[in-house]
């Protein structure tokens, strides 16, 4: 039975995990109504964000062992931004 890929491997590799979060970040940054939300963030921010879904992916596990994170404290970390739902 041949193997099912995981949606990490789908995607392709820890380079194109770290290029989306880079550019979807770049865009976040200019527009008007996310900026400020993301403006204060840290440096680290799109390297755990990358290795955070690519690990739920079924990646390498950078967030968990390198990143010293856990789903619970990605979760922890955004709790009380006020982040709701928007319908445009």
């Amino acid at each position: 039975m041949k193997d099912i890929p995981t949606l990490y491997e789908w995607a392709g590799d820890m380079q194109t995990f770290e290029l989306l979060f880079s550019r979807f970040y770049d865009k976040v940054l200019k527009d008007d109504l996310l900026a400020e939300v993301f403006e204060n963030r840290s440096p680290e921010h799109v390297s755990h964000g990358a290795h955070f879904v690519a690990e739920v992916f079924g990646g390498p596990k950078l967030y968990s062992s390198e990143d010293g994170g856990s789903h619970a404290q990605m979760v922890g970390h955004h709790i009380g931004k006020m982040l709701t739902v928007v319908y445009l």
